[in-house]
Parts: structure tokens; sequence; C-alpha cells
């Protein structure tokens, strides 16, 4: 795997580090610890790399005494390789487990990979493994023949509830880990965790293609194929339809006080906020955030601790702006494929991409950087 271009010192250079990997990056995850990140690849593979850095960017800082600007110096020694593993032979999926650990799929087998690359088995089901879910505390759920299953930590398995409709096409947990939902034959399920389904409800929404549950629990978010985004608040079942999308939404992310909706599928990232419904609203209100291009976002990140959205564009932009205003930090610069794997860390200090045409990158910032720029967290 080759080592970032030192040559040009752009933001991206001096706060990233950022790797060939071979495939396109389909998917990013931290290890629940934050000390890796796991990017999993178009061509069976994951490609593990470490959290910190030799050189973390707030060693490269200087400030000037005299005027307070702050500059960053290039790293003077080359990034250390990856490490890569040979999972499959084609796509897979990836989520955390355990405190350090990430799980996988090769068709219908589960596998735990350690931040060294240490693959073990843990289990072996006849069906292929459709989906896999984080769920807080360490554990997984796993969608399978129409068959979902919830695996603690260890990787053992804790329940199964049988014929939740037919094959998964989505699925997500509550961050209580009390109830999950699941999308199937053009439908929208939710249950409450354990062997038994009940109480169990459904909503007929259209084919899903993505999940995402509000930190709060009150709000689902569901892509559904050729109709935008819909909105069910779970409290009164009220269901909300937002069709008016230029392409699919892909990517989907609440700010941690539920109150926004960020989502892909436009040409800026949109911003819906939820908070200001009532019961005679038809849509939430749209906030305006970061710049409109005539390039598509194509996956969306919102940071842990504000209101600030990481974006990434079909030519590859990746920028962070603040919700509801159009000032941007350009994070990356187009080139090198679509940007699909997007993903803030626990603390938000570090950003991990991955694009189409096989970069992989984490980018740093320094604690201080967001007060420097434009924006603020």
């Amino acid at each position: 795997m080759d080592t970032m271009d030192a040559e040009a010192p752009t933001l991206y250079d001096l706060l990233g580090r950022h790797w060939t990997v071979g495939a396109g990056v389909t998917n990013t995850a931290f290890d629940p610890a934050g000390r890796c990140v796991a990017f999993a690849l178009a061509d069976g593979a994951v490609a593990i790399a470490p959290v910190a850095d030799v050189e973390p960017p707030q060693d490269r800082c200087r400030v000037e005494l005299d005027m307070g600007r702050t500059t960053i110096s290039p790293r003077q020694k080359p990034v250390p390789p990856l490490t890569k593993v040979i999972i499959s032979d084609g796509p897979l999926r990836l989520a955390p487990i355990g405190t350090s650990e990430f799980v996988t799929s090769d068709h219908g087998r589960l596998l735990c990979i350690s931040a060294s690359g240490v693959t073990r088995a843990v289990s072996n089901n006849a069906a292929p493994v459709d989906f896999i879910a984080p769920v807080p505390g360490g554990g997984i759920l796993t969608a399978s023949g129409g068959s979902i299953l919830f695996y603690d930590s260890k990787g053992e398995v804790v329940w199964l509830q049988e014929r939740i409709g037919g094959r998964a096409s989505a699925i997500a947990a509550s961050s209580d880990g009390l109830s999950f939902a699941i999308g199937a034959d053009g439908r929208l399920f939710v249950r409450t965790f354990g062997p038994r389904p009940e109480p169990a409800t459904s909503f007929e929404v259209g084919p899903v293609s993505a999940l995402s549950w509000s930190p709060d629990g009150s709000w689902l978010a569901a892509s559904v194929i050729e109709a935008g985004v819909v909105l069910v608040r779970l409290a009164d079942a009220k269901i909300i339809r937002i069709p008016t999308y230029p392409a699919a939404v892909a990517s989907l992310s609440w700010s941690a006080d539920s109150r926004i909706l960020a989502t892909s599928g436009a040409y800026r990232t949109i911003a819906w906020d939820v908070s200001r419904l009532d019961d005679h609203s038809e849509q939430p209100t749209n906030l305006a955030t970061g710049r409109a291009r005539f390039v598509l976002v194509e996956a969306v990140d919102f940071h842990p601790q504000g209101r600030l959205v990481a974006a990434g564009y079909a030519d590859g932009l990746v920028v962070v702006a603040k919700v509801g205003r159009s000032d941007e930090l350009v994070v990356r610069r187009p080139g090198g494929g679509a940007v699909h794997g997007l993903r803030w860390s626990a603390n938000g200090q570090h950003l991990a991409l991955g694009t189409t045409e096989g970069e992989a990158a984490i980018v740093t910032f320094p604690p201080h950087v967001f007060k420097q720029l434009p924006i603020r967290v």
C-alpha cells in the first residue's frame, strides 16, 4: 500500500493520513475503544489503521505570538502501512464488536477481527448474512434468512427471532439497546429485544435501503427506494414522507440532541429540523447547510458533540459545515472517486473516510482547529 503524497501541503495532507488500498471502500467503522479504524473494501478485504498518529497535527502546530496565527508543518516521517486482511470474495458487512474488535461476514460465516488483523470464527450459518448492525454495549444484530440474531460483546448468541418478514434490506438498533428496526418486504418493522417479538409494530413505507434511529429513541428515519425519506415518530406512529430528493438517499445521520436529521441524496447536505414539527406540519424545516454544487452528496455524518456535519460528495470532495450555515471547511479536494465511507470518532477528533477508487484516510483535527476557522462546534 502506498503512503500519502507529502509534496502537496493541502489541509488534507497536513491533518490526514491516507492510503491506497487497492479496491473501493464501502464502509468504515471505529472500534468502541477508539483505538483503530476498519475499512471494508469492495474486493472482500478489510484494512485496519491505528487512530494514534506518530506525528499528530497538534504536535506540528505553531502559534505566532504576535499575530496569534496558527500554522501546521508537514509531517517528516512516512505514514505506516495499513493492516489488510482477506475475508471474502466480494463486498462484506462490517461493524464494531466488544471493546476493540470488528465483526464481518463471509457469506454465512461471521468473523471477528482484532486490531492486529487476527481473525476468529464466531458462527457459521446456512443462510448468508444480509446485514450487521452494532448494538450499544458492544453486541451486534445480524439479519440472515429472514431471522434476527443478537450476539453479545463476546460473540455469543443471546437470542433469535425467526421469520421477521422476508430478506432484510436494512437494520438498526435503538440507542438504549431495547428495540430494533428492520426493513423487509416493503415494510418497516419495530420490535423489542429478546426471543419473543412482542410488542411489535410495522409500517407500510416501501422498500427500505437505510435506517437511522434518533439518539433519544423518539424518531426512526428510513431511506425508501424512489421515495426519498420517511420519518416515523414512534410515540404516536406519525409518518412524514419527504419524497423531494433528486437521487437516492444512501446516508442518514442524527444530531446528538435528536433535533436534526442530516441526509445525502441532494446537491448539498439536507438538514431537517424535526424539533419544530407540530401536529399540523407536513414536513420539517430544511436548514440550508453548506454550499449547493452540481455534484451529489453521497455520505453524511454528524459530529458527535456539536452541530457540525461532514459531507462526502460523488466527486471525492469532503467538507465540514455547521447546520444552517453556508460556511464550509474543505477537508478533501475533489478527485479519487465518490466518498462512500464517512465516520466521526466518538470524541469528534478524527474523521475516517474512504472512496470508490480505493483511498482510505483518517483526518485528525487539533482541538482548536474549529475555533480558527469560519465554522465552530
